[in-house]
């Protein structure tokens, strides 16, 4: 009776391990953090070059075309210092962005804003682009980008910065 309890406990605990403890995949979620417009402001003072904070919602079509163009870029160039930071500004909460970043396995930093950013920014319409290089901004753009322009403008911006 002893033994038939030790091994209930047992496979308790195997199972346990196998279907309930987090495993790496779990484990490198990249979570969404909730960020205020002074935050959006500091991304502007990281030492990245360039930077490109770009401002979203996930109900926006050119804006989700644009997102796994940026891990590429991210996963290419995060090294020569590339900066992308992406702000949702979806209203309520954070979960729409972060089922968002978990479907398309981003792993550059995402941040929700939501209404506050978007008032604090005057934003009407996404995607909306702060475009920074040298520690200024150089462009603000409204509208999608190709992913050949997302390209061109990353490695221009690159070139061009102070190292």
């Amino acid at each position: 009776m002893k033994t038939d309890r030790s091994i209930v406990w047992i496979l308790a605990f195997v199972f346990f391990c196998i279907c309930l403890w987090p495993n790496g995949a779990a484990a490198a979620r990249n979570k969404v953090m909730d960020i205020d417009p002074k935050g959006v402001e500091e991304l502007s003072d990281r030492d990245e070059c360039p930077i490109i904070i770009s401002i979203v919602t996930s109900r926006c079509g050119a804006c989700r075309q644009e997102l796994p163009v940026y891990q590429k870029m991210y996963e290419k160039y995060g090294n020569e210092g590339f900066g992308i930071f992406v702000v949702g500004i979806d209203f309520g909460n954070s979960e729409e962005i972060q089922a968002m970043v978990d479907r398309m396995n981003l792993t550059y930093p995402v941040y929700w804003g939501g209404e506050r950013v978007m008032r604090a920014f005057d934003i009407s319409f996404v995607p909306y682009k702060i475009v920074m290089q040298n520690g200024r901004v150089v462009e603000r753009i409204i509208g999608a980008w190709s992913e050949k322009e997302i390209t061109e403008k990353i490695k221009n911006l690159i070139e061009g910065c102070d190292r």
